[in-house]
């Protein structure tokens, strides 16, 4: 590892326990490409958080030049959050008065719980987990708040609203630099190899207040075992992913271990526990109660796939996407998946794989408007477009 991304690490692990600036300072007493720094700390989509440590604990071994960047960087995000902020209460105020019950997760929610500090965790939209039943209320509520729709919806109809694979649809107030709202109703995507039943996530859902600001939020044992699996669906593409984990398990003594370790097996999600706590406890140094420790230890692909894990995240040392333009990354990718799911049943298995291959997703709907009468076609479309792609250079992140 170079220094630049030694040094970035360094932050992270120094903003989870201030204990250890002098390991951060000595970092920083070595020569460092600071337009690498920045260049790798947007990569992982930290920069916030490195600047808030380096601004903090850096003292007499930064330029002034580079001090002035790190406050203006600091002062953007914290502007531009706090613009989102204003729209999420906005949003929540108006799905109260409807009587819509709404979870907030990620963006301005997580940037509460987990760190505790609304500008060290930049956003670029606002998620709401609603119950299946109020997908259709809240699109209405959206739309009459200035928001248009901005997913395909399979046959433009209500029923079909809640036809996506990926359990969302997103709308977007264009007026307002572009907001984007993702309205869930599922956690997680159809083709997951496991899955939260949502009325158990709402029963177990918890009030936060931050700030004076008071929301709905997922209980912090589903928290945390949903930003495992978030982290495993972007194949850890950024260091952010990793650090969510951490300032979560950090912030939080009270976390209930044997709840997490009983939601991810009687969900299939044991391997996504545990090689995500595995990561967090190598990269970043987070401590882990000895039962749990020993837990994800004792499991060698577990050990074998935190090792991979670190293997896409630091690609090329670049920290960009492990998603490539060579078909070799490709399967790496899928191999990685598959070893994720090979716990459940080869029935379930066999299902996802042909629903994969067969049947339309979002993006399908997008390339093609077609009127209903020929709405067929897409699935016939669709596995001789996979195909096409696969054969071809890939550019673009694989579904």
């Amino acid at each position: 590892m170079n220094a630049e991304l030694n040094l970035i690490l360094r932050c992270v692990k120094t903003f989870l326990s201030t204990s250890q600036p002098s390991e951060l300072r000595s970092a920083l007493s070595e020569p460092l490409d600071w337009g690498l720094i920045e260049k790798y700390s947007d990569n992982h989509t930290v920069m916030s958080l490195v600047a808030h440590v380096l601004l903090q604990h850096g003292t007499g071994l930064i330029s002034p030049n580079v001090h002035r960047r790190l406050q203006d960087r600091l002062r953007s995000v914290a502007r531009r959050n706090l613009a989102w902020v204003r729209e999420w209460l906005n949003l929540l105020a108006a799905l109260a008065g409807a009587g819509i019950p709404i979870i907030s997760f990620k963006g301005p929610a997580l940037s509460l719980i987990a760190y505790r500090n609304l500008s060290l965790r930049e956003f670029t939209d606002l998620d709401f987990l609603v119950r299946p039943r109020d997908v259709v209320k809240a699109r209405a509520l959206f739309i009459r708040n200035g928001y248009v729709l901005d997913s395909p919806v399979a046959d433009d109809s209500d029923k079909g609203l809640t036809r996506s694979r990926n359990r969302q649809i997103s709308f977007v107030k264009r007026a307002q630099s572009a907001v984007q709202v993702d309205l869930h109703w599922g956690l997680l995507h159809e083709e997951s190899f496991f899955h939260l039943d949502v009325d158990d996530i709402f029963r177990a859902a918890t009030i936060e207040s931050h700030d004076q600001i008071t929301f709905l939020s997922l209980s912090p044992e589903h928290l945390l075992l949903l930003l495992c699996a978030h982290g495993t669906k972007h194949c850890w593409s950024n260091l952010r992913l990793v650090s969510d984990i951490a300032c979560l398990v950090q912030s939080r003594p009270e976390l209930d271990w044997d709840l997490c370790v009983r939601l991810s097996e009687s969900s299939g999600a044991e391997l996504v526990f545990k090689h995500s706590l595995l990561l967090a406890n190598q990269l970043l140094g987070v401590k882990l109660p000895e039962a749990i420790g020993d837990y994800v230890r004792r499991d060698r692909e577990a050990q074998l796939l935190a090792v991979q894990a670190q293997r896409f995240l630091f690609r090329e040392n670049e920290g960009g996407s492990p998603y490539l333009d060579d078909r070799t990354r490709y399967l790496e990718v899928l191999r990685y998946r598959l070893r994720l799911g090979k716990n459940s049943r080869w029935r379930r298995g066999a299902a996802l794989v042909l629903r994969r291959v067969f049947v339309p997703n979002e993006a399908d709907w997008r390339r093609w408007h077609l009127p209903r009468r020929l709405y067929f076609l897409h699935y016939i479309a669709r596995p001789v477009r996979l195909v096409i792609e696969r054969l071809q250079p890939r550019h673009n992140i694989p579904e």
